[in-house]
């Protein structure tokens, strides 16, 4: 399969082939059953991964549209895909299945029950029947223990909160909503009725590989398996060759940028959905947790574009900036921009702009100038950008292949 068609396939599935409409309820949740889900992430230096995702494809979005139907309609919930999620609820069967493999492996997980305490059977017990009879709660409603030293870390767990996880994470309870981005629990039966039977782990394995293709348009089988994180690469290779046989799927030669082609799988009509594709130049600020560029590796080989999430880098170790933003404009990554939310000036405040080498100047500039303007209009913020951030172009990255879009 050429390159250009992956390519543009993987941007349809990834609902950024087209001019962004305007944000309503009805089309946020149309996102997300596209996307199958979005990334929540806990970061907001500029915002918050799962708005940022709504940002770069609708105009005028607003918090307010995605929490009605994770807490109203209940159309979507959260759990885990690769990390947290905001999920389309029609997906809640397949969760049965990691419901029970998390159960199993945090029953015995020593990190968990370290966390939960000595008595950790008994504090389960206790969280669950305070949801029970309190209905929702945080972990901010339970009391921290007398003995129990200041919280040092995120991962720094009080038994409370290590028992609320446990509980969310096997399926006992949901997330009923949140207060700012504190995550408020409920038992599950109040909050999506009582759990769908599970399906068998042969219907499983059909649906991930199925909807991944979906979306992915055309790819190998560990980036179907790691879609959704719900089975293993052998068990998605294994159900590929046999669709491609039965004549549902395509065997296909995967091109990638500086390497041989890859063996892979795509739908069907892949020749036919590619060419239909006609990527739209509207330019775009994508967060590091767009279904886009979270797999680092298919975007080199894709779109030449060498990502890495530095907010976990020592700051003297990063090359371009705690929070990273690439700039989209049809299918070329244009730019990096190094930027922040400073919400005591009202300005979206722009540090650092890095241009790809290979794209026109005059091109890079303007994508990058548009998708501030943009980014900063939808957060309600001023832009901060003047010439000192374009400084950094004259250490851009390395040169991009020469199949690479321009």
């Amino acid at each position: 399969m050429p390159i250009e068609s992956a390519r543009r396939l993987l941007l349809a599935g990834c609902a950024l082939d087209r001019a962004p409409a305007r944000a309503t309820k009805a089309r946020v949740i149309a996102i997300v059953r596209e996307l199958g889900f979005v990334q929540v992430d806990s970061i907001s230096s500029v915002e918050r991964a799962h708005h940022l995702i709504f940002h770069a494809r609708l105009d005028g979005y607003e918090h307010a549209h995605l929490a009605h139907h994770t807490e109203t309609t209940r159309h979507a919930f959260e759990h885990w895909t690769h990390d947290a999620s905001v999920i389309r609820g029609d997906w809640l069967p397949w969760w049965t299945h990691r419901f029970e493999r998390s159960r199993a492996r945090l029953g015995q997980s020593a990190w968990m029950r370290e966390r939960l305490g000595r008595n950790w059977r008994r504090t389960i017990l206790e969280v669950r029947e305070a949801l029970g009879a309190r209905g929702p709660l945080a972990t901010r409603d339970f009391p921290r223990p007398a003995n129990a030293r200041k919280s040092e870390g995120w991962w720094d767990w009080s038994p409370h909160k290590a028992a609320l996880e446990f509980l969310w994470r096997t399926g006992e309870v949901a997330v009923h909503s949140r207060r700012g981005f504190e995550k408020v629990y409920d038992l599950a039966e109040r909050v999506h009725g009582a759990l769908p039977a599970q399906p068998s782990r042969d219907a499983l394995i059909a649906w991930a590989c199925v909807s991944a293709l979906e979306r992915l348009g055309a790819a190998t089988p560990r980036e179907i398996a790691h879609f959704v994180w719900a089975i293993t690469p052998a068990e998605a290779k294994a159900w590929c060759e046999t669709a491609a046989k039965r004549g549902e799927i395509a065997a296909v030669a995967l091109e990638r940028l500086g390497r041989a082609p890859l063996a892979g799988f795509a739908r069907l009509d892949w020749k036919r959905a590619a060419s239909r594709v006609e990527p739209d130049e509207t330019p775009r600020l994508l967060t590091p947790f767009d279904p886009l560029i979270r797999e680092r590796p298919r975007l080199a080989e894709l779109f030449g574009f060498d990502y890495r999430f530095e907010a976990f880098v020592p700051a003297a170790k990063r090359v371009h900036g705690y929070y990273t933003m690439p700039v989209l404009a049809g299918e070329t990554l244009a730019a990096r921009i190094d930027l922040e939310s400073d919400r005591a000036r009202a300005a979206l405040r722009v540090n650092r702009i890095w241009p790809e080498r290979g794209i026109p100047a005059a091109r890079a500039r303007r994508a990058t100038t548009d998708a501030c303007e943009r980014l900063a209009s939808q957060l309600g913020l001023s832009l901060a950008l003047d010439a000192s951030a374009w400084r950094a172009a004259r250490a851009a990255t390395a040169p991009r292949p020469s199949s690479a879009p321009r």
